[in-house]
């Protein structure tokens, strides 16, 4: 059994500042990191770390070469990872003294992935073999259809999630990694086991291994279910934590484990990661995290976890069009930092990426549910930047407010 990873290749340059740059504003940044990056890297690392073989596939520009260079240094075969003359794929980081981030991300080469790329890569791979899949790269729904006609096993971890992602047959998938932002876009439940029992009516035969940041994972497949608590460890960087625990997860399934047993390695393996600074370079080595398993203990989530889960995303939600990491952390009673740490824990996002994810699922319900202009609905949900506004909907929903509003009342 062979696993190919049909993935992004990525250039992070992160640049630290004192505060995110607002429109118009010119910032000095104190630091500039440039980092290798892109989930599909992440994962394909982690799968090659944890002693598997993989198959990274995709596209690199003319200033990539390091990203395969890197992938090589670690043992993964990049003989399907084709270099075009153009730039890589990157984001644009910018990291506040208080942990916010802004993110711009350039698709670049991830997004010159065609069809007959395709069509090459799949033909050297057969029924049985697993595909692992992430959307950021162009034609994922394509590749999933092939691949299902060629009965390989599909994973697909739907991240960024999009309209591009609800395009894609899920039944055509094997398993499906994915935390409870992206369950509640696909599903509509913001509860994790409503979500579990929609996946379970839609798609009888998909595996949801469904991840819930500090809460731990829960796995469901018809009838059966079941939870997997995170390890105790000193946080540092959540960067890298979702991509290790699917690399794991992956290259576990391919060695004929069960999915209890791939899960709290995946568990345990993503809570070393986290315990680092960094992405790709937080990633343990398997050694690492059998020497971890009798070390390392399970932390089940407890009721004061859900409580302050509650208590925080509550008052986001009341206070959605004012609200600030500095209202949040005095409502929570902890520092600007701390609270930031916990949006992710609890979200996967950061602060910023999560206020603007509710803010566009707010904008889009007052366009579905009333007659509120788009200039009433960006004031409503706490925008003053109109062009601002509009880019990030499109960005979230494919398409701009009024068509949304068209194709919602259909």
């Amino acid at each position: 059994m062979r696993i190919l990873n049909f993935g992004s290749c990525n250039i992070d340059y992160v640049y630290s500042l004192d505060h995110i740059v607002a429109p118009g504003e010119t910032e000095p940044s104190c630091g500039l990191n440039v980092f290798a990056g892109g989930k599909g890297l992440n994962q394909s690392i982690a799968i090659a770390r944890a002693g598997a073989k993989v198959c990274h596939a995709g596209c690199i520009g003319n200033d990539g070469q390091f990203l395969a260079d890197l992938l090589s240094g670690d043992g993964v075969d990049t003989s399907h990872l084709r270099k075009v003359d153009a730039k890589n794929g990157h984001a644009i980081i910018q990291v506040s003294s208080n942990g916010e981030n802004s993110i711009v991300i350039y698709p670049g080469s991830n997004a010159m992935i065609t069809k007959e790329d395709a069509d090459k890569v799949l033909a050297d791979f057969s029924s049985g073999d697993i595909l692992l899949l992430q959307n950021e790269i162009s034609n994922v729904e394509y590749i999933v259809n092939e691949a299902n006609k060629k009965g390989m096993r599909v994973v697909l971890n739907p991240s960024p999630i999009d309209e591009n992602i609800l395009k894609i047959d899920f039944s055509k998938l094997s398993y499906i990694v994915l935390n409870e932002i992206e369950a509640e876009r696909i599903t509509g439940c913001a509860d994790e086991r409503a979500a579990l029992a929609c996946f379970r009516r839609r798609y009888p035969e998909l595996a949801v291994i469904l991840t819930l940041g500090k809460r731990g994972s829960i796995y469901g497949l018809g009838d059966e279910s079941f939870y997997q608590p995170i390890f105790c460890v000193d946080v540092k960087d959540t960067t890298a934590a979702g991509d290790t625990y699917t690399g794991y997860f992956v290259a576990e399934l391919s060695k004929g484990k069960d999915v209890r047993e791939a899960m709290k390695l995946a568990s345990l393996a993503s809570a070393i990661s986290v315990s680092r600074s960094g992405a790709s370079p937080s990633v343990p080595r398997m050694e690492e995290v059998v020497s971890a398993l009798g070390v390392l203990k399970e932390r089940p989530f407890t009721p004061a976890d859900g409580t302050t889960k509650r208590k925080l995303i509550d008052f986001i939600d009341r206070n959605l069009a004012s609200v600030t990491l500095e209202s949040l952390s005095a409502a929570l009673g902890y520092s600007a930092p701390y609270t930031g740490s916990l949006v992710r824990r609890y979200t996967g996002l950061s602060y910023t990426d999560y206020l603007v994810e509710m803010r566009m699922v707010k904008a889009a319900e007052l366009l579905g549910a009333t007659n509120m202009s788009v200039s009433e609905i960006i004031s409503e949900v706490g925008y003053e930047n109109e062009s601002y506004f509009r880019k990030k909907f499109v960005a979230k929903y494919g398409m701009r407010p009024l068509e949304f509003r068209k194709v919602y009342r259909k």
